[in-house]
Parts: C-alpha cells; structure tokens; sequence
C-alpha cells in the first residue's frame, strides 16, 4: 500500500506537482500528424493538466498553445489559423507559434502593448507520424526519445489512441502486470478450442497462458537507466522456464511481451490528461517488415489492445476517440459468455482491461490495497517515479536520459532454469538499427 502523501504525488500531475514538473521532462505524444492539416481549425487537447489547443499553422509547422486568449480568456479554438500563428477572433490578436504576440489590431498602432504580452505555448516536432511537445522548463528541449517504433518505415506500425476514465497510473500499472492474461483475457477451459480460436482471432496471443498451467507467475525486477526490466517466471513441464519480459521506461511507456521472434510488437504510452483521465497510446510495429495484412485486420478490428469502436465526436479533448464501451453500458458485457466461455466476457481484451481500470475509481485509494509477490513490477515502478519526483522537488535534479537508451524491445522466451534471464534474452532486448 502507499501513504494517502505518496498516492497523492503519483497521480497528481498538474502544473507545479512534483509529478507533473517531473513528467514536463519528456517529450508527450499529442496527435497523430496527419490530425492536423495546415490552415484547418485547431483541436482541444488536455495534457497533465492544461486545456491547451493544438493547430497546424499555415506554414506547415504544428503549434501547442494554452486555449485561453490572455486577452479576455476567449478560447483560441475558435481561432483562425494563419500563416505561423493562430489569430483569436474576439479581438484579432494574434500569437506566434511560440505564443508571443504579434498583432493587436484593436489597439492604437503607436502601441507597444502587444510586446509586452505572450501566452503559454510549447514547441512541438514530429517523429513516427506522430506530433510531440515539449512541455517543460528547457529553453533548448532534449532530443526526442529514440523509439523503435517511431523510427520504423510508416507501413511497419499501427498508432492508435483512446481516452481513458482514470488515472494514467492505474492504466500504467496494467502494462507491466504479466499475472492478470492468465485471468482477464482467458478462456475458463484451456481445452475449449472454439473459445481458444476465438481469442486467437481477435489478436491476443494466449501462447505462455496456455502452454503452462502456472497462473502464478514469479517477478523478478531490475532498474535500467531508462526505466525497469521486468521478468515473468512461469513453470514449464520440463527443465526451462517461460519468461515473460516486459519494459517500462520512465515516465509513462510500457511494453508488452511477444510471444513470438517474429511476431509485432506492441505497447501503450500512458499519457495524463489531467489527474482522473489519460490518453492511451496504443503502438504495434514489426523492426523489420511492414505488417501483414491479416495483422493489420486484427488491429482494425478492434479486439486486440488496440480500440478503435468509438462514441460519436464532439470537439471536446480527444473527444473524437472516446470510447463506446463505457461504465455506462458495462462495457457491453456478454453476461453468458461470461458465464460459461471467458474469465471476463467484455469483447475485447484492450476493453477488458479498460474495464477493470475504471471499475478501480477515478484514482485508486492505495492506502486500501493489500499487494502480494505478483506486484513486485508495480511495487518496483512506482518506487521509481516517486523517487524521481522527489529528488527533482528536493535539488531540482531530473532523471538522466539519453534518447538512445530508448531502443529496447520486449519479448517472451523459454529458457534454461539456471539462466541469467536477463542475459539469455538481451539479443531479443536491444532494437538494432
């Protein structure tokens, strides 16, 4: 469990909270680029916190400004994007892409007013078809983090992104949680091979579910510069064991084991809209060929991490992929399969797990939290984010990063039982150019 002090500087993340100042570090994924088309209208976006809007200045370049004008607080998403600014249309004044103001025709022209003001803005670059911003204190902003899925050709991954009802660490916390696949997303009969196929089809692979009849799987964690290497230890029938490695790199990516050498790989970015919502990232990519058709079918189809099957837009933040399972709905239980076919039968494992991560509340109480050795991931991470947050509140030090460390992988393999596991598996670890 964690003190009411500690819960409370995890999960909060507004602007001047510990973990919010830490997560304005990094570089946050905001839009897909090709959401934002030059000259279009800007879209309402939310990040740790902050109502802000993102556009596409005429001029091609991607801009991130607070939504409310500094003028009289009217929102710039009913602005008119101009050639390398945003103009509000209550009163004409325009910013620049860095906020400054550059024109303020409702003031005599003598004036020198318009120098004197400037709204919170944050540069923005795009990597992997995604656009980024930088949100922190650094007047020269780090390089982007070298993920291998943002450096693979376009046709070798699938980006999708959803909103989600709940704290970005609750959603996190699933992510590095290797125990639950043997519950959540199985079938309550391992021998049933129609129910097996199904979820095969949907783009879950139950391969270390089911090849084992160990639901207890033993963690094993290590601290890496960028984050923590997680090991999943399940029992296998003879003399190896089944490993399952998972990656969670600082501040808010996971990486979900494959079972496969060649098989895609897949993750989340967590990202904090503010302290009870996130955005969920969802990332599939393949190092070294473009994504097979039927693979791509099985990510469109919405059953796999990836949920695509969203309520009608409204131009609220990411009001365009909120999703159409809600608690409202119960997510569209199947209440018989769920009786006599699946653990959990909510369609969908990508919903099954949103499902479970709302149902906690918005922010979870984890002074009432009873952890037991299958936490050990969870217990390891938030050791990690709490450290950082404090030690930057303290001295002002943030984490070391080094954007190359973030070329790693996940995977899943059997090794030898006397096997460093770590070790055995780093060729499958390290992203190689």
């Amino acid at each position: 469990m964690l003190s009411k002090e500690d819960n409370e500087l995890l999960t909060c993340v507004g602007p001047g909270t510990p973990m919010g100042e830490l997560m304005r570090r990094y570089w946050v994924p905001v839009l897909l680029a090709d959401e934002l088309a030059a000259g279009d209208h800007a879209r309402r976006v939310r990040l740790l916190g902050e109502s802000l809007v993102a556009y596409r200045a005429r001029n091609g370049q991607a801009g991130l400004v607070a939504e409310y004008c500094p003028h009289r607080r009217a929102s710039l998403y009913f602005g008119r994007v101009e050639d390398a600014g945003i103009r509000c249309v209550y009163h004409g004044w325009k910013l620049d892409l860095a906020g400054r103001c550059v024109d303020m025709p409702s003031e005599p022209r003598e004036s020198s007013f318009k120098d004197k003001i400037r709204a919170r803005a944050y540069p923005c670059r795009e990597q992997g078809g995604v656009i980024w911003a930088y949100l922190g204190p650094a007047a020269d902003p780090p390089p982007l983090p070298e993920l291998e899925w943002t450096l693979v050709p376009p046709e070798h991954r699938f980006v999708s992104k959803r909103w989600q009802y709940c704290s970005y660490f609750q959603a996190l916390e699933g992510g590095i949680d290797s125990s639950h696949i043997s519950f959540l997303h199985s079938p309550l009969d391992p021998d049933d091979e129609a129910t097996v196929r199904t979820i095969d089809e949907s783009g879950f692979d139950l391969t270390s579910a089911l090849e084992t009849a160990d639901t207890a799987p033993r963690f094993e964690v290590r601290d890496t510069p960028y984050g923590v290497l997680i090991g999943a230890r399940r029992e296998r029938p003879n003399d190896e064991y089944y490993w399952r490695i998972t990656q969670y790199l600082l501040p808010f990516y996971t990486m979900a084991p494959t079972d496969t050498a060649d098989g895609p790989i897949s993750g989340h970015v967590w990202v904090p809209a503010d302290d009870g919502n996130l955005i969920n990232w969802t990332f599939t990519y393949h190092p070294t060929r473009p994504l097979r058709p039927e693979e791509r079918a099985a990510l469109h189809g919405g059953k796999s991490s990836h949920v695509l099957d969203y309520a009608p837009p409204t131009s609220e933040p990411y009001g365009d992929v909120r999703p159409r399972a809600t608690r409202a709905n119960d997510y569209f239980m199947d209440w018989e399969a769920h009786r006599t076919r699946y653990y959990c039968g909510i369609p969908g494992f990508g919903m099954q797990d949103q499902a479970l991560q709302e149902s906690q509340e918005a922010i979870v109480d984890r002074t009432q939290e009873r952890l037991g050795s299958s936490d050990a991931a969870i217990i390891q991470v938030r050791r990690r984010l709490l450290t950082a947050a404090k030690r930057l509140r303290q001295d002002g030090r943030a984490p070391d990063y080094d954007p190359a460390l973030y070329r790693v992988r996940s995977a899943s393999v059997a090794l030898p039982r006397g096997a460093d596991w770590a070790a055995a598996a780093q060729a499958r670890l390290l992203a190689r150019a």
